[in-house]
């Protein structure tokens, strides 16, 4: 059996430097000291990783939760008004939108990529090193999306209520919330050695112990494969990218070089 680990999304800006300003500096997150690349940008939060990237200057335009972007990140709070006290102390934009899993907000970050904050009790707010409880995408089938990552992704349905499903992982790791009203992607088509996942605002990433194992799986369920697999010298790990059933990107990773495949 092959598990995978949702535990990271990417996130491609066309100005990494001032994104990451807006997250180190005005809400405070902490990033890796050693992160000194300015193509990218990693920061010590929990659950996710979130790390920034220098986007592919023709990012796609979707328009799901905000121009180009089908999935939403979410983090949790202790309470929702200090956390629309910050906001507001900071001049960033918010709403309060309806939700079927109680209270939230929705955030507007550089580039206006949306994020959205829900409250949760077991949760003690620490903005350096906030806990990114999961990734909500809006679907174009819900069904479609619900058997992709379930039947090959693994994650289990945990319940489903007024056109949304949680999907979850063990031990208490990151959640995947769909909702229906999402809009097809095409998938790009990159020449030469572009990075197909750069063209999307957000790509989230699955982590394998076995990713030639996976690989296979993948082909096997007839996954539509963006990039096949390879190894990255640069960050030292293997991965395959592909789509999911609406056309987002998604990665598998393994870190680590794996034998018998070629440097990229």
């Amino acid at each position: 059996m092959i598990v995978f680990t949702l535990n990271w999304f990417g996130m491609a800006v066309h100005d990494v430097p001032a994104a990451s300003d807006f997250y180190s500096q005005r809400l405070g997150f902490s990033f890796l000291e050693d992160e000194t690349n300015s193509l990218w940008r990693q920061f010590q939060t929990r659950c996710m990783t979130f790390e920034l990237f220098q986007a592919h200057p023709q990012r796609l335009m979707v328009n799901a939760w905000g121009d180009g972007q089908a999935f939403r990140p979410f983090i949790l709070v202790d309470k929702l008004s200090a956390a629309i006290d910050m906001l507001q102390s900071q001049n960033i934009s918010f709403s309060q939108p309806e939700s079927s899993f109680g209270k939230i907000l929705e955030m507007v970050g550089p580039e206006k990529i949306r994020w959205s904050l829900m409250e949760s009790t077991d949760i003690q707010i620490d903005w350096a090193h906030p806990t990114i409880g999961g990734i909500e995408l809006k679907a174009v089938n819900l069904d479609a999306q619900k058997a992709f990552y379930t039947e090959i992704l693994g994650m289990t349905l945990e319940r489903g209520v007024e056109g949304t499903l949680l999907l979850s992982q063990p031990d208490e790791m990151a959640r995947l919330l769909i909702h229906t009203g999402g809009v097809f992607t095409h998938p790009p088509a990159p020449a030469g050695e572009e990075k197909p996942a750069y063209f999307y605002p957000i790509w989230i990433s699955f982590e394998t112990q076995d990713v030639k194992h996976a690989n296979v799986w993948l082909k096997q369920q007839n996954a539509v494969i963006l990039h096949p697999l390879t190894y990255h010298e640069d960050w030292n790990g293997t991965d395959i990218i592909l789509a999911d059933a609406d056309g987002n990107a998604v990665q598998v990773v393994q870190y680590g070089k794996v034998d018998g495949l070629e440097h990229q």
